[in-house]
């Protein structure tokens, strides 16, 4: 009991956050996951612009993306459960791991950005440009919807980055017997 207390007071507050933010974040991206699978397996008659857009475009280049970011979402959500509980628990491969992590979603985000900007946006406002009203004003919308949401994708794992590198945040994981020693008072 007195080891949990005694990690609890040397445990930076946002080591506890990252780690419950971690857990959040993977949860929902699962969720998101299941979402997009439901999505891309729904019938042929989909009424949704981006849907019927990667339909019709059929690129080949595309169709792998989807097929490998799919299966890589899935792992990298577990991961960041993983991350997130060992981060509760202060254990320096969880601060390696979200490390890691963080460095993929940043990759693969700016990847899914530019990939979803040719693939999906591009095609989205040219179909805009063609029609007139509320369905083209929809369609420009979700365009746009679409690129800032990639963008603000990229936000958490820049911060988790940023304080997983922070030198108090990577002294808290360091056993007590690794701390240089006090000088004397």
């Amino acid at each position: 009991m007195a080891t949990l207390a005694a990690n609890l007071m040397q445990r930076p507050v946002t080591v506890t956050v990252f780690g419950i933010l971690n857990i959040g974040f993977s949860v929902f991206g699962l969720v998101g996951i299941v979402a997009t699978i439901a999505l891309f397996s729904a019938s042929a008659m989909s009424n949704n612009p981006v849907v019927n857009i990667m339909r019709e475009n059929q690129n080949p280049a595309f169709a792998v993306w989807m097929k490998i970011s799919i299966p890589l979402g899935i792992l990298t959500c577990l991961l960041l459960l993983t991350a997130g509980i060992g981060l509760l628990m202060l254990k320096e491969w969880a601060r390696k791991l979200s490390i890691g992590y963080a460095i993929y979603a940043i990759v693969s985000g700016l990847v899914g950005i530019v990939l979803s900007f040719v693939f999906v946006t591009r095609p989205m406002l040219e179909r805009a440009s063609q029609t007139q009203g509320p369905e083209a004003a929809g369609t420009v919308g979700g365009a746009i919807g679409g690129s800032v949401g990639g963008c603000f994708g990229l936000v958490y794992p820049i911060i988790l980055l940023i304080f997983m590198l922070h030198p108090k945040v990577a002294a808290a994981f360091r056993p007590a017997s690794a701390l240089p020693p006090l000088p004397p008072t």
